[in-house]
């Protein structure tokens, strides 16, 4: 077997893990409606945190939390 066969079988078989987590991801994380305002506090977070600003995790999970709940 040459290198180049073992890069693709080790290509495939990462491909396959990869697809195999995000299933087992689909079913662990339940998917949720969220309103307009709630989708508006996570977008200005995500941007607080894209810029580089300071965003607590503890507040970051009790959003989602109250989200969730």
């Amino acid at each position: 077997m040459s290198g180049a066969d073992l890069m693709e079988r080790i290509y495939r078989e990462v491909l396959n893990i990869k697809e195999r987590l995000e299933v087992v991801e689909r079913l662990l994380v339940p998917e949720v409606e969220v309103s307009d305002g709630e989708l508006e506090e996570l977008r200005a977070l995500r941007a607080e945190a894209l810029r580089g600003e300071a965003v607590s995790w503890r507040e970051v999970k009790k959003k989602v939390e109250e989200l969730i709940t």
